[in-house]
């Protein structure tokens, strides 16, 4: 059985996820959290395997070198487009769309994402969507940073819209609320709703 838990961490509301399986487990979007993740290693006495990143802004990479130095079999994926944030050597696997990730007992299924950066990616793990900083509740990620793309933007929407009403989505951070849903995003997030209309989309996304 998967576990997830959600841990807030560093001062931009930020949020960490840890998904286990029954002997290991995965860290999305690590930022400041190496502490909780070797407090949960301590706790639960299972192994880190791998380290998801939906994009490759600092917040969301911040400690993954001390995770590297303290775990050297750890595997650690990013969109080649987005090594464009990473001012620092690093031995990276590179993400594609449409790709299943098998790490021990945890399936992973890769959605390419862009629009706040060019190599955003969401994460599906059963009927769980950790969606970085492309939704949150109510809201999309910025489009007006540099590699960032508003009708890239427009085009991921639409396609999260594709899936199931009741998947579950964890985003980024803590932004209004620390879940939500596909099939509450469709109706009542003005950026979702708008994704279907180009010009409409650009008006309230910039």
């Amino acid at each position: 059985m998967i576990k997830i838990k959600q841990i807030k961490v560093g001062k931009m509301d930020n949020l960490m996820y840890i998904v286990s399986g029954a002997v290991s487990f995965i860290v999305i979007d690590p930022s400041w959290g190496f502490d909780e993740i070797e407090n949960y290693i301590s706790e639960t006495g299972k192994t880190l395997k791998a380290v998801l990143l939906t994009h490759g802004h600092f917040d969301h990479t911040m400690d993954i070198r001390k995770i590297r130095d303290a775990h050297k079999d750890v595997d650690f994926y990013i969109s080649e487009r987005d090594l464009v944030f990473i001012d620092y050597k690093f031995d990276f696997k590179f993400l594609s769309d449409d790709q299943i990730l098998k790490i021990d007992d945890i399936e992973v299924k890769t959605i390419h994402t862009p629009g706040h950066s060019a190599g955003g990616y969401c994460f599906l793990i059963g009927k769980y969507l950790f969606t970085g900083d492309t939704l949150f509740q109510g809201l999309c990620g910025r489009v007006d940073l540099p590699y960032s793309d508003p009708e890239e933007m427009r085009k991921s929407l639409l396609k999260l819209s594709e899936l199931d009403d009741s998947t579950v989505v964890f985003p980024g951070h803590s932004y209004n609320s620390l879940k939500t849903t596909i099939g509450a995003e469709k109706k009542d997030n003005i950026y979702m709703r708008s994704a279907n209309d180009k010009e409409k989309f650009l008006s309230v996304a910039l």
